[in-house]
């Protein structure tokens, strides 16, 4: 077994004061190189416990870092240990029965609050002993200590590639995004989407941005995402703050938007409902993500020459990476920036109508595209052979909220539903779903002929 060196995780001056924190009238952003966020967020992607590519890392310990196998057995006692508590956390049992599903994560309970707060624990964590205090405020003690266990086995190790790679690959990153955000006025746009969401939000509300070095020579996919007011963001060696900083952005507006009071969410969805065109739900499932996505427009806007904008819109890719968000976002956000210069917030002013008139102009006939009326779905199956379809549907038709199984349809009303059939259940299932549900029926002789209907079906309508 590898000694753990004792070693201070603390990546200097940058990680946790100085020029890497920028601070506003209502919010302050930390940019952090920490060894310890770095540690444990490898360790969580490696055993399958986040979004991030874990397959790179482990290339990375098996190559540079002598991997054995007393590695794997630690590995899978950290994805023991972390499984045990994943799930936990209040079940959104108590929120108001709708029957639209609310297109923000608040609503849903925060059932993976639990999960999230482990997380962030490593995120925040300035030594080993920090990080073992920080466990032990939301898991028992047992489970503290053997995550604590794992992190000091591998930490010998990661400690040489940080000294000699990842501190270099983050730190002076970390004061570049700062720098950026300052001199670009990232910081006061950020603060009016504050104000458009009506987030509610502690004055002087902390943000912290945890730079994860991803090494290029090993892959090339990454990630950034939300977790409260906690985001790390992978970078790879050759990435600037530049071309990462919209993405940033795109995430913290997920975080002010959930923030914004259930009354709120609840009027906008009535007002959604009340309003005429038939794809509204589709288009308010989509909302969260277009106003996310304006924001990351509008700040490639302020980084960008008028031309170099042009250009760089003009590929919907680089925009979002999912054709219908990127389409929605491109749409949005000439509105959202006359919203953030005082004609209506997102609550206010009409917005709800004048959004889906730009997603009207945006997207033409493919409002009727079953893709986009598919936004949020159940989809049911009528037998167990057809998991393989399933997971095929979900995989190759994007969407915003799916849900699996019979015991959806009570829950979300007015859903519309996908059925997956082999011949002769169709029948009993359509009894099941009862009469005036928006239902798309795949079916076929058999189950492989099931997920060739899937695959038919799954075929883009974006070029």
């Amino acid at each position: 077994m590898t000694q753990f060196c004792a070693v201070v995780l603390l990546a200097g001056s940058a990680a946790w004061g100085g020029p890497a924190v920028v601070k506003g009238e209502r919010l302050v952003f930390h940019f952090v190189a920490s060894e310890m966020a770095n540690l444990t967020f490898e360790l969580d992607a490696m055993a399958g416990m986040s979004g991030a590519d874990g397959s790179a890392y482990r290339r990375l310990w098996s190559r540079e870092l002598r991997w054995d196998r007393e590695d794997d057995r630690q590995l899978d006692r950290w994805k023991d240990l972390r499984l045990a508590h994943r799930g936990s956390g209040p079940s959104g049992k108590m929120a108001p029965k709708v029957g639209w599903p609310p297109n923000y994560a608040g609503f849903y309970g925060q059932e993976l609050g639990l999960d999230q707060d482990v997380r962030i624990a490593g995120f925040q964590a300035r030594s080993v002993k920090d990080y073992g205090k920080r466990l032990g405020r939301v898991l028992e003690a047992r489970e503290a200590d053997g995550l604590v266990s794992v992190v000091k086995h591998f930490g010998g190790r990661f400690g040489d590639f940080w000294a000699g790679e990842g501190k270099r690959l983050t730190e002076p990153k970390a004061e570049g995004f700062a720098r950026l955000v300052r001199e670009r006025g990232v910081l006061a746009l950020a603060e009016r989407f504050v104000v458009f969401t009506e987030a509610e939000l502690p004055r002087r509300h902390g943000v912290w941005f945890y730079l994860i070095a991803h090494p290029t020579r090993i892959g090339k996919d990454t990630m950034a995402t939300q977790m409260q007011s906690h985001a790390p963001v992978e970078l790879l060696d050759e990435e600037r703050p530049e071309d990462k900083l919209g993405v940033i952005v795109h995430e913290l507006v997920h975080h002010f938007y959930d923030r914004a009071p259930l009354a709120r969410h609840m009027g906008l969805m009535e007002e959604f409902r009340g309003l005429e065109p038939e794809w509204r739900m589709a288009a308010y499932s989509y909302l969260n993500e277009a106003v996310a996505t304006a924001a990351g427009v509008l700040v490639e806007r302020r980084l960008r020459t008028d031309a170099e904008f042009i250009r760089w819109a003009a590929n919907p890719r680089n925009v979002y990476g999912q054709p219908w968000i990127s389409a929605l976002g491109t749409a949005t956000y000439p509105l959202v920036e006359r919203c953030l210069g005082g004609e209506c917030g997102l609550f206010s002013g009409g917005f709800a109508g004048r959004y889906l008139a730009a997603v009207d102009g945006a997207l033409g006939t493919r409002v009727r595209h079953p893709h986009f009326r598919l936004a949020s779905r159940i989809l049911v199956l009528g037998n167990g052979a057809l998991a393989g379809a399933s997971r095929l549907f979900r995989e190759r038709v994007p969407s915003i909220m799916h849900a699996t199984g019979w015991e959806q349809l009570a829950r979300f009303p007015e859903l519309p539903v996908v059925m997956l059939a082999v011949e002769g259940e169709q029948a009993e299932m359509l009894r099941r779903i009862g009469p005036g549900r928006d239902v798309t029926v795949l079916i076929g002789p058999t189950a492989a002929a099931v997920e060739q209907e899937v695959e038919r079906f799954a075929l883009p309508p974006f070029p």
